[in-house]
Parts: structure tokens; C-alpha cells; sequence
């Protein structure tokens, strides 16, 4: 099991970094937008999937690591990679601060909560002078090495390395005890306290685990940008990661990659051929088809692409029985 999970993080590596390589800078950029937002995702469907609970707030951690590398990086002159670091840490303490108040809730009430704290880091960013305000921050230092800064294709590497990580982890997490607690109590809380499981530890571990996937994924998103402000980190970013996580499907490490391509390639699928068929069409033309399209995606294949390509491919594969 261990062989395969590492076999897998491999590919994930390959095949990211040589689609970056091969592909023109724009779409090397995608490439590598695509595995910020999956390593982000990644991190969400270990909280909503396996741990069965509801964040709309994901862009919050995000922003916190973003912001918290940027900083370092402009008025101290830390690198980036230390920054990273310290980003991952201080969306991991949000999430840990926040814990004892906002999992304390339930469904709806949950997704409020966490609504709410975006709403919040949000307007702390636009209004805190120190970060920029609502002016950002410009000019963010790239990451180096050996005294090279990063180029686009070197961070599409980096994302990809990251991802690969990522997965390898998140497979090894869903695979282990601790993961089994976790789908014990996205099955019922009062089943999982029967089995003897600390509830609200279980969910706040997780939950500042996703928030450690969010703050690395902000992290590298601001120095890759050079340049970040808060309308980068909206509630409309949280809610596209909820549809890549259910889009690729909840309970699926494969399918926060596969979420993140889908909503990323049909957004600028929309953004070329929307105006083209419609030459007066505005934005809100793009995300009406964005809309419509999703719907189709969710009604169809409920439990994710993932799980719909699984049950079409046994589907093609089970023998077919003479009447």
C-alpha cells in the first residue's frame, strides 16, 4: 500500500510538472493555478469528506497564508520558503482559535460560521493599513534557489512537488486508524462516542489540517502573483473550492485534482467561447453558463466525477449475463 501511494504521488509530480513544461506560459500558468487550488482542495475534502463537516470559509486560511508570507517577505525581508512555513502555522492557529467556537455547530449553522469568518478575514485585510489595506501588496519577492529566483515553470515544479505531497499524505491519513475515526464521525457523532472517540478533538485536528493545506497553497499563490489584495480572497473563492471538492468528489484525495482542473478548465473554456458566441456578452453570461453546466455535473454524477467515472468503468467491465 505504502509502494502505491508513493508510485501515485510520483505521477501526480510527473504529469503535473511535464503539463507545465510542454505547454505554452499561459496554460503552464493554469497548470500551476490548478495545483495551488487542488492542494487547498485537498485539505477541504479531508474536512468535509471524511470528517463530514461544512466550511465555506476555506479562503480565509488561504488569504492568512498568503498575506502572512507576503509580509514576511516585504518589511522583514524573511524568504519565502521560511514564510511558507510561518503562513501554514498561522492559518493552522486561526483555525485552532476559532475551533472551540465555530465546530461546537452543526450543518447550516457550521457553514454560517465559517461563512462568517471569511467575511471577517476579509474585511481585517481591507482595513488593516499594516497589510496594505485595500491597496494589497505589490512586488512580493519569488522564491529562490541557490540564489535564482523562480521562474513560471519552476513553480509550477514546486506546486506539483507540493501536491504530490499532499496526496501522499491525505492517502496515508484516509488509509490509517486515525482516517477510520474520521469517516466514524462523518457517519454519525453519536456512533463514533459509542466507539470511544474524542469528537471535538478529531474535528479540530482536521479542521486545522486543512487549514495548514490552505495556508501552503496561499503561500506560494502570493509570491507565484507577486501581488495580492482582498478582493483575492473573497467568500466567491471559498465557494469555488466547495465545488471543486464536490465536483471531483468529497471523499476522494483524487478527487480534489481532478475538481480543481474541471472548475479551472471550464472557467476559461467560458471565458473564450462565451464571447465569441455572444460578442455583447458580459461576465454575468459566463457565469450563468459556469452555473448551468455545474448543475448538469452535480445532478448526473452526485457523488463527483471520480466516483462517476469508477461506477462507468465497472459498469463497461462486468460481464454481461445471456437472459
Amino acid at each position: 500500500m505504502q509502494r502505491r501511494f508513493a508510485s501515485e504521488s510520483a505521477l501526480v509530480f510527473i504529469a503535473g510538472s511535464a503539463l507545465a513544461a510542454v505547454l505554452p506560459p499561459f496554460y503552464a500558468g493554469l497548470v500551476t493555478l490548478t495545483g495551488l487550488y487542488a492542494l487547498v482542495t485537498l485539505g477541504l475534502n479531508l474536512f468535509m469528506g471524511y470528517a463530514g463537516q461544512v466550511s465555506l470559509g476555506q479562503a480565509a486560511f488561504f488569504g492568512v497564508g498568503a498575506y502572512t508570507s507576503a509580509v514576511l517577505a516585504l518589511k522583514y525581508g524573511i524568504t519565502p520558503w521560511l514564510g511558507a512555513v510561518v503562513g501554514a502555522f498561522f492559518a493552522a492557529l486561526l483555525a485552532y482559535g476559532i475551533s472551540f467556537v465555530t465546530l461546537r455547530l452543526r450543518e447550516n449553522y457550521l457553514a454560517l460560521a465559517t461563512l462568517a469568518l471569511g467575511i471577517v478575514v476579509s474585511v481585517v485585510f481591507a482595513q488593516w493599513d499594516y497589510v496594505g489595506g485595500t491597496s494589497g501588496l505589490v512586488g512580493i519577492p519569488p522564491f529562490t534557489l541557490f540564489g535564482r529566483p523562480f521562474d513560471q515553470r519552476a513553480y509550477a515544479v514546486l506546486t506539483w512537488i507540493l501536491v504530490a505531497a499532499g496526496v501522499w499524505f491525505a492517502n496515508n491519513l484516509v488509509t490509517s486508524t486515525y482516517g477510520r475515526a474520521l469517516i466514524a464521525l462523518a457517519s454519525g457523532e453519536l456512533g463514533s462516542l459509542a466507539l470511544g472517540l474524542d469528537a471535538d478533538r478529531l474535528r479540530r485536528q482536521v479542521f486545522m489540517l486543512s487549514a495548514v493545506y490552505a495556508g501552503i497553497g496561499g503561500a506560494i499563490y502570493a509570491s507565484y502573483v507577486s501581488y495580492i489584495d482582498p478582493t483575492s480572497f473573497t467568500f466567491l473563492l471559498s465557494v469555488n473550492f466547495v465545488l471543486m471538492s464536490v465536483i471531483g468528489g468529497l471523499r476522494s484525495v483524487w478527487g480534489a485534482i481532478v475538481g480543481a482542473a474541471a472548475v479551472v478548465a471550464l472557467g476559461q473554456f467560458l471565458s473564450i467561447y462565451v464571447p465569441a458566441l455572444i460578442p455583447n456578452a458580459r461576465g454575468d453570461f459566463q457565469t450563468f453558463f459556469f452555473g448551468i453546466i455545474l448543475i448538469a455535473i452535480l445532478v448526473n454524477l452526485p457523488d463527483g466525477l471520480i466516483s462517476g467515472l469508477t461506477r462507468i468503468r465497472r459498469s463497461r467491465a462486468a460481464p454481461v449475463r445471456p437472459e
